[in-house]
This record gives structure tokens, C-alpha cells and sequence, in this order.
């Protein structure tokens, strides 16, 4: 048995549907920086709004899942009047820098007109602190959300830190005992007992010699 509205439920046709897939879609709420907050499209997925915006979704560079795009012919074609600059030529300070673009495993090989072997040019792997060392080049922003957010954190009120007297003094041993030998300092079990690397040794002594 059932009720008079249940009944009456059974023998209508025109059943009352109601539309609850979007009621239970996600809601993207966007927190953080306002910048952003105001130029997302909730349309877009993540990856289609950072790309629309200027920004990248991981530092690691793309593993797939994308389409490659067909690259530039202008940019790609090779002009006559720019001629590689000869091996033999090379200085000591050229070969350096060519060593530096050189990844691990990768080399250039020299040969003289006969072919024999003259000099290998093998690309060295950086050690932690040169990779920490090393100067970042600077990206030209190419969208109005990235000039926007830089030009945000120019402005933004930065706290400096002090060095305590104890850190100081800490440092000054460092300096008194190894110079500017910032490995050293880091194989010090002594005085280094917080194990802190070359890169941020160095980075705390120039601040105590600069301040």
C-alpha cells in the first residue's frame, strides 16, 4: 500500500526531474592573490588559465600531455652572415664559457684537416653550490597579469633580518680561522655544527662584511 501522494506519483508520467549534476559539480574558489583572483576564467581549466596569464604550472618544464607546436621559421633559419667561431680560435675564458653550456656527457670534438682528434671539450656537472651560486637571467614579462605581479612584489614591504651577537661572533670565527675558504668552513665539524652548506656560509659572511 502507499499514500494518496504516492499513488498519484505513479500514475503521473510527466515525472519531475531536476538537473542535480550541476549541483554537484566542483566549485573552483580561487584564494590567494587578488591579481589572479580578478583574471581567471572559471571556463578554463588550471593549466589553459596559467597559460592564459603568463605563468607556468610547474618549474620542472612539460613531461607530455600537449600538443607541440610547430616552431617559428624565422627564428629557426640560420643567417649567412653569423659564421661559427673556429675551435682553434677559442681562448681559454671561451672554452669555459662553452664548457658551462655543456651538460653533463655532452662534448665538442676538435680535428684538424686530416681528422685526427686536436682537443675534447667536455661539459662539467655543477656542484650544489654553483647551481645556488649561479646568476638567474632575467624573463622579459610578456602578459599584463605577470607585469602586474611583479611590479606587486617590487613594491611589497620587505622585513630585513638582523644577525644576532651570537651569530656574528660565530661568523667572525669562521672568518678568523678560514678567510674566504667557504669549503673549508663547511667541512669545519667544529664551528659549522649546524652542517650549513658552502653557498650559505658564504652568503652569511658577505652579509657580515657588508653591513
Amino acid at each position: 500500500m502507499g499514500t494518496v501522494r504516492q499513488k498519484k506519483a505513479t500514475r503521473n508520467t510527466n515525472k519531475n526531474t531536476r538537473r542535480t549534476a550541476d549541483r554537484h559539480r566542483k566549485r573552483v574558489t580561487i584564494h590567494g592573490n587578488a591579481i589572479i583572483k580578478a583574471n581567471w576564467d572559471k571556463k578554463l581549466t588550471l593549466r589553459q588559465n596559467y597559460e592564459k596569464l603568463g605563468l607556468l604550472t610547474s618549474l620542472n618544464g612539460q613531461t607530455g600531455g600537449k600538443e607541440k607546436n610547430m616552431p617559428d621559421a624565422k627564428s629557426t633559419a640560420i643567417t649567412d652572415d653569423t659564421e661559427p667561431k673556429e675551435l682553434k680560435e677559442l681562448t681559454d675564458a671561451d672554452i669555459e664559457e662553452i664548457k658551462k653550456t655543456l651538460g653533463p656527457g655532452e662534448g665538442l670534438i676538435q680535428r684538424d684537416d686530416e681528422g685526427n682528434v686536436v682537443r675534447i671539450i667536455v661539459g662539467e656537472e655543477k656542484s650544489h653550490d654553483e647551481i645556488l651560486d649561479a646568476e638567474v637571467a632575467p624573463v622579459e614579462a610578456k602578459t599584463d597579469v605577470v607585469r602586474a605581479l611583479e611590479e606587486q612584489a617590487a613594491n611589497a614591504f620587505h622585513r630585513e633580518k638582523h644577525q644576532s651577537e651570537f651569530e656574528t661572533d660565530w661568523i667572525q670565527k669562521l672568518i678568523n680561522k678560514h678567510g674566504d675558504d667557504y669549503k673549508a668552513m663547511f667541512w669545519d665539524k667544529e664551528l659549522n655544527v649546524y652542517q650549513q652548506t658552502a653557498a650559505q656560509l658564504k652568503k652569511k659572511c658577505q652579509k657580515y662584511i657588508n653591513k
